[in-house]
Formats: structure tokens, sequence, C-alpha cells
């Protein structure tokens, strides 16, 4: 199941994760990102890292260190949606730690379809991520404005 080897590097020590999806990665441990409490439905799981694989762009994956067979697909919703704005409705981002928003990358999930047409964004479930510190939270937006299953494309 896990396959988590440790060594020491000059610069910086690695995690090798053995993926079913990318096969083996080595990861910097500074770029590990932890989520005090999980992502939803896998509240266990408390250490991810975005992976870029440039055969997947724009879409990025975020793996989880402690069972690497756990990757969900995330999109930085921005660019899709120019009126996206869930910081308005968050009050609590304190578990990261970020006094400036700049700090903040926002990601959404996505759940990839057979067609362009049915990919779909997660916008009530948006995760946040402190780029400096390396904290993440998933927050559910409570009001009906954003779906869970949003159409990214439009046919």
């Amino acid at each position: 199941m896990l396959k988590m080897k440790e060594k020491v590097n000059e610069n910086d020590s690695i995690v090798n994760l053995s993926t079913e999806k990318f096969g083996n990665l080595h990861i910097k441990k500074k770029n590990i990102i932890a989520f005090d409490n999980g992502v939803l439905g896998f509240e266990d799981l408390r250490q991810f890292v975005i992976v870029n694989i440039e055969e997947c762009l724009p879409f990025e994956w975020l793996v989880s260190v402690e069972d690497p067979l756990i990757a969900f697909p995330i999109l930085n919703p921005m660019p899709f949606f120019t009126d996206y704005n869930p910081m308005k409705f968050l009050f609590d981002l304190a578990p990261l730690a970020s006094n400036d928003k700049e700090d903040l990358e926002i990601f959404c999930m996505v759940t990839l379809g057979n067609s362009p047409t049915d990919v779909t964004i997660n916008l009530k479930g948006p995760i946040f991520v402190n780029m400096k510190n390396k904290k993440g939270k998933q927050c559910v937006l409570t009001e009906d404005y954003y779906s869970l299953h949003h159409p990214l494309l439009r046919a």
C-alpha cells in the first residue's frame, strides 16, 4: 500500500511516493502541505503534495503522502470563473496563519468525465493553501450560490 522512503539530500530531504497514476515521485519534504483536518471524506489523511504533470495541465493533482493511491485532480478556478469569490463567505482561515491573502492559493477538486463537457468542478468546497507555510484547509461554503458539480466548460 504505502511505499514511503526518506533519504537525506544535501539540499533537502526527499520523500519517495509510489503512486498508481504517476509512478514513483520524488517530493521535497518542504513541499508537503499539512491539512490539520484532512480533506472531506479523507479526514484521516493529513499530508498532501500538489503534483504538476505536464500532460495533465491545467489540472494539477493533490496526492496523499500517507496513501499515495489517493489523488484528486484540482484546478485553480479563478481563470475559469472570474466572479468566483469564496473569500467573502469565509471568516475563519486562522488555521492557515496567513495575514497576507497573497500567500493563499485557491484550488477546487475536479470530477473528470469522458468528454470535456462532462468535467465538473466543486466550487462549494474550495481548498485554501498557504504557499509560504504549507498549511492547507478545505472549507465548505454553506450558501447555495455555488455548486458541487458545476460544469467546467459550457457545451
